[in-house]
């Protein structure tokens, strides 16, 4: 190493130190709000004292209806993320790969949703779910999810396919496989691990996803969002409201580092697809 890269300059030194003094502040602004619902969870109040007492009561005392709740939209969010990405993965390959006049155009109006507020979206799946009879049902909460979804997933594969270089799926062609089996053998293998992350983000998203469902769920078809809102309105901060919000975190944690292991950190830092292979 050459004396001038050894050399530490005073304006490299403050640089470095600003950059990690500003790299700090955002690691505490992200992360305490997630560590104060989970002390928070142990103490049964969102008034967290210090030092923190450790208490699983409030957890003791979670109701029956939060667990189905719970198990509720975690079957919805799961569905849901599966049946997106099922329709957004050939779709993005079509959109990029294809030649179909106006798929740039489907492909913008494929993104509605994220540009539509929830609350626009949400009144008018339920115009559309009355008559249908699939409102404050599981099939009205999962279609719901999936039509939130899918602008996500073909976002995330579209922007996988756009890296992916197109001599792989020539180069098989070239030895006779057809379009489908180059898409399964070759392409599907390639961009797998950014699905994985993006079946994370969709999951998540699906998990905590409030005002749309707002207007389909029901007594019969209730996520946890909304029956924690529902209780905090009725009742107040009651414990057993903290220890749920504390278990939705610690989904969130449990989905988050089963892709970061299963995937490496190169992946999860955003490293899913090159030019290079």
């Amino acid at each position: 190493m050459s004396a001038a890269r050894l050399r530490l300059t005073p304006a490299i030194f403050f640089g470095r130190a600003a950059l990690a003094v500003y790299l700090l502040i955002m690691l505490l602004w992200l992360t305490f709000p997630v560590v104060l619902v989970l002390l928070a969870s142990f103490q049964g109040t969102l008034e967290v004292s210090f030092p923190a007492p450790v208490s699983f009561d409030a957890y003791k005392t979670i109701p029956p209806s939060y667990w189905e709740a719970f198990w509720f939209t975690i079957r919805a969010a799961l569905l849901a993320t599966g049946i997106a990405l099922l329709v957004a993965i050939p779709a993005a390959w079509a959109m990029v790969r294809g030649k179909l006049a106006g798929r740039r155009i489907m492909s913008n109006l494929v993104l509605i949703p994220d540009v539509v507020p929830q609350l626009i979206l949400g009144i008018a799946l339920l115009t559309v779910f009355i008559p249908l009879r699939l409102s404050n049902s599981f099939a009205g909460v999962m279609l719901a999810l999936v039509a939130l979804s899918l602008s996500t997933g073909l976002r995330f594969t579209e922007a996988l396919l756009e890296g992916l270089p197109d001599e792989y799926e020539q180069a098989a062609q070239s030895l006779g496989a057809n379009k489908f089996t180059t898409f399964r053998l070759v392409v599907l293998p390639l961009i797998a691990p950014g699905v994985a992350i993006a079946a994370l983000f969709i999951f998540m998203q699906n998990l905590i996803t409030f005002e749309l469902l707002f207007f389909i769920s029901g007594p019969s078809a209730t996520p946890i969002a909304i029956r924690l809102f529902s209780d905090i309105i009725d009742r107040g901060i009651v414990p057993y409201a903290v220890a749920m919000a504390g278990i939705l975190v610690y989904v969130a944690i449990a989905f988050y580092t089963l892709v970061a292991v299963s995937l490496g950190p190169k992946y999860m830092a955003g490293s899913v697809m090159s030019r290079k292979g």
